[in-house]
């Protein structure tokens, strides 16, 4: 009777100690985003007055061998798809300045060819802040009017850019 008592105290026992709660895992910690990743995305393009004019998309790329960080700008200026690396920037620059314009020639979608040139962060632009950037960059085609018989161009841009969820 004795064993009886005890095998069925350990028994209970085991019950008691296996029905205990397992520990659920905490979700993983998301991941905070890059600043890339904060830029990239769907913007829609206003003048300075607040007329939209055109919608431009930007893309980051990361090259893993010179561990440069490259912006695509597709339809920048309703006429540009290109590359920007940015790997430079200015002396106390801004930690979201970013550069738009190529290291040389582009051309737009009518093949002719231009020359982007970027802007510091002169007035606030070229930062991107709460999801919007004002766009300032000059574009000339001084080296190729003649040859692409196009009219001459020499002006400076500025655009707002604003990003859409």
């Amino acid at each position: 009777m004795k064993i009886l008592i005890y095998l069925i105290f350990y028994c209970f026992l085991g019950l008691v100690v296996s029905c205990t709660k397992d520990k659920t895992p905490q979700p993983p910690i998301p991941e905070e985003p890059t600043k890339w990743d904060k830029i990239a995305g769907n913007y829609k393009v206003y003048d300075t007055l607040g007329s939209y004019l055109y919608e431009m998309e930007i893309i980051h790329t990361y090259n893993d061998v010179f561990k440069i960080d490259t912006l695509i700008y597709l339809n920048l200026n309703n006429q540009f798809n290109l590359f920007s690396r940015q790997y430079y920037n200015p002396p106390n620059a801004d930690p979201f300045y970013i550069r738009i314009g190529p290291e040389d020639t582009v051309s737009d979608k009518y093949n002719k060819r231009w020359q982007l040139i970027t802007y510091g962060q002169s007035d606030g632009c070229n930062i991107w802040k709460n999801d919007t950037i004002k766009m300032k960059f000059g574009q000339t085609n001084i080296k190729y009017w003649i040859e692409d018989a196009a009219p001459y161009l020499d002006t400076v841009i500025t655009q707002v850019a604003v990003k859409q969820h």
